[in-house]
């Protein structure tokens, strides 16, 4: 696996495990406004890498757009671009931009925005720090 594309396939793994209450949100639901309540925190399991993690959501509505922000932990690769076209090929029908933004070395932030009236930009903060996991499993 191309370090290039390790938090592409990682996000990937969120979407395609995530469970909430023993309950999957596929990518129209964790995008869908209707889905999503405003202000709660919500703490998703996933699996990636064979490793159950968590990772924590919440829908943000600010006076110009809703986003549901989505926290994730990760080794963030040093690398001189980050490449996520899974997820670009993913975000196609449902958003209509997609930025990366490296603000420090320890994070990485995912923009997916839409100018649909029913879908939620979503932000993806992928963060260098030790994983999150379920104390419950240990």
């Amino acid at each position: 696996m191309s370090d290039q594309v390790a938090l592409d396939l990682f996000i990937q793994d969120f979407v395609n495990t995530n469970k909430l209450l023993n309950q999957h949100y596929t990518w129209d639901q964790l995008s869908n406004r209707r889905y999503v309540e405003d202000g709660r925190i919500r703490v998703f399991s996933f699996v990636s890498g064979g490793t159950e993690q968590l990772a924590v959501g919440q829908m943000l509505s600010l006076p110009d757009a809703d986003w549901f922000r989505i926290e994730l932990t990760r080794a963030i690769p040093t690398v001189e671009e980050h490449r996520f076209d899974i997820l670009k090929l993913l975000q196609q029908r449902t958003h209509t931009g997609l930025t990366v933004d490296i603000s420090t070395a320890s994070t990485v932030l995912v923009k997916l925005t839409t100018r649909h009236r029913g879908l939620a930009n979503i932000l993806f903060v992928v963060r260098d720090i030790p994983a999150l996991t379920n104390p419950f499993l240990v």
